[in-house]
């Protein structure tokens, strides 16, 4: 047991310890960071802060009251009050406004406004005015019925068979699921890639045939599985602080950002498929590397097996808005699409329990499957300098 933790020790400082892990481990957060600054770059200039005019010969804005604020990270458009439309007119001109909206005296009865401009305005422009007129509309209504109406409606959808919800302002935690389904996706490839090339060295550069001599075949592949699943863990916890970081730098800024809560359920089934599955494509990535004599030659393999795995989200939109169709449940019960194929069923439906438990029960007899071969692999195949071990051998003998 000793060696076993040895091994497992040593594979995982071999990875961690490398500046190209360091880099694939902070280049994730950092494109992330540079893209969600992006959108709120853009969303930022999208924002015109140069003035917009208004004419009321309505009355309603004779005394008026301001609108709500602005929700970050768009500003504050001030609003000023034109005598004329000649004036408003001049202004436009002069570009000390971009805009400028005029009230006929029949507004109150009618609703109709009109917008005079050079460039037509962006959203903030009429979202910010339209809560000003709303804001003054209702000023002589009690203060909890105008807070009501000017937050607008929400339409809340529950699931009976559980505590489920959803509305538009949680959409993204719809998305959330799909999103951890990609952070697995590539935390997985990489240390199964880790893995099936440093058994591949190992058996081009005679390391194996020393090591071998020291502790058995069975205890080095199974440190060996274990030190590289503590590197793929290691890579999810990284990048997991760095979005509940983000998430709580957003949330103070970002009205939607509050909104975003992980569900306890959702949760426990990231663990339950993850977990062996992880185990799962390491054995296999290893039984591949003892098998082959070349690192390109599994580097091949391992592609097919990506390919395989990527299938839920090449099928993505039929999952959408089928996912509790047949193709959607075998999807989610073969334990090579099963990790993928749960999570983005997740975010769409609710996956009922024997589902679960029949996904993850099949998840873990693969695992456990999956390191037999890649045990017995190791063993036919690990003095075999420059040949290649033929899978018909692996379950012949």
């Amino acid at each position: 047991m000793k060696k076993f933790w040895r091994v497992a020790l040593h594979e995982y400082g071999r990875h961690v310890l490398q500046k190209r892990f360091i880099f694939a481990l902070l280049s994730v957060p950092f494109f992330l960071g540079m893209i969600i600054l992006l959108v709120v770059v853009m969303v930022y200039l999208e924002s015109d802060p140069t003035p917009v005019g208004y004419i009321d010969a309505s009355g309603l804005l004779a005394s008026p009251v301001p609108g709500p604020e602005p929700e970050e990270p768009d500003r504050p458009i001030p609003l000023l009050a034109f005598t004329s439309e000649t004036e408003a007119e001049s202004a436009l001109k002069a570009k000390e406004i971009q805009a400028y909206f005029v009230l006929p005296e029949d507004y109150l009865e009618s609703g109709q406004a009109r917008l005079v401009y050079v460039k037509q305005p962006n959203d903030p422009v009429y979202d910010q005015f339209f809560g000003f007129l709303a804001a003054n509309l209702l000023r002589d209504q009690p203060t909890a019925i105008r807070e009501r109406i000017l937050g607008g409606n929400e339409i809340i959808v529950r699931a009976p068979e559980t505590n489920r919800q959803s509305s538009e302002k949680d959409w993204f935690n719809v998305l959330i699921p799909f999103m951890a389904g990609i952070v697995f996706f590539m935390a997985m490839s990489t240390t199964s890639g880790y893995l099936l090339q440093a058994v591949v060295e190992e058996k081009e550069n005679r390391t194996m045939e020393v090591v071998i001599t020291s502790v058995s075949p069975g205890q080095f592949m199974a440190g060996k599985v274990v030190g590289d699943i503590a590197v793929g863990l290691t890579q999810l916890v990284v990048w997991t602080l760095f979005i509940w970081l983000a998430l709580v730098v957003g949330s103070r800024y970002v009205e939607w950002v509050r909104n975003i809560h992980f569900s306890s359920e959702m949760v426990l089934l990231a663990v339950l498929v993850m977990v062996p599955a992880f185990v799962m494509v390491s054995a296999l990535m290893a039984a591949v590397g003892a098998t082959v004599t070349q690192a390109s030659e599994g580097q091949q393999v391992m592609g097919f097996f990506t390919l395989i795995m990527w299938t839920p989200y090449m099928l993505m939109i039929t999952l959408m808005e089928h996912p509790n169709s047949p193709l959607s449940i075998g999807l989610s019960l073969f334990p090579i699409t099963a990790p993928l194929a749960m999570l983005m069923r997740a975010g769409f439906t609710v996956i009922p329990t024997w589902q679960v438990i029949t996904s993850v029960s099949l998840l873990v007899l693969a695992a456990g499957g999956s390191l037999w071969v890649a045990g017995r692999a190791f063993r036919l195949g690990m003095l075999r300098y420059g040949q290649r071990l033929r899978w018909k051998e692996v379950f012949s003998r």
